[in-house]
């Protein structure tokens, strides 16, 4: 009986701890972190698609985390963010969500670079201003929705920049060339 009852309370104690814990990764966390790390931007797209060579990326992925963080995060929790590229787009949507979620004075940063990333860092600061980001996300999304915001910035027929054609290319005529299947252009015939 009392073997039962000190499993049972453990049980309850684990569940009662993980209630809260946020990982976007889906690993093992506490209540203390909010965590959106490895790749935090790479994850967000995979929840939705954002195709290749859209613009407004870092608004988009900054939108994407703010509906996580909002929805599954809370007050108090140390958020983490992570860029394995050290990218441009990365650090404009780190940036913004740390501007809507945390006091500046608490924002941190550390080089977290490896052989294969060497430009990788992590952002971490404490989340503080939940609601009034909730409020300010809703507000957006009426005005504009995310969804609006990805097709608009799409690349017309879902393709990168196709409007500029190379030097010296000439046209086939609409006829497919061996080289083009392959991936590797070729000349016309």
């Amino acid at each position: 009986m009392t073997t039962s009852f000190l499993a049972l309370a453990a049980a309850s104690v684990l569940i009662s701890t993980n209630v809260h814990a946020v990982s976007l990764a889906g690993r093992p966390t506490d209540d203390s972190v909010c965590d959106l790390t490895p790749m935090t931007n790479y994850r967000l797209s995979q929840k939705v698609f954002v195709p290749a060579g859209s613009s407004g990326v870092p608004e988009i992925y900054t939108r994407l985390a703010l509906q996580f963080i909002t929805s599954q995060c809370k007050n108090g929790q140390i958020l983490l963010l992570h860029s394995d590229l050290g990218n441009s787009e990365d650090e404009q949507t780190f940036r913004a969500v740390t501007d809507e979620l945390c006091s500046a004075a608490e924002v941190s940063r550390a080089a977290t670079e490896t052989v294969e990333y060497p430009h990788s860092f992590q952002v971490r600061c404490r989340l503080i201003k939940i609601q009034d980001a909730k409020q300010r996300l809703a507000a957006a999304e009426r005005s504009k929705p995310l969804e609006l915001m990805i097709k608009e910035g799409a690349p017309p027929n879902g393709h990168a920049d196709s409007s500029e054609k190379p030097a010296g290319k000439e046209e086939c005529g609409g006829k497919i060339t061996f080289g083009s299947l392959l991936g590797l252009g070729g000349h016309c015939r």
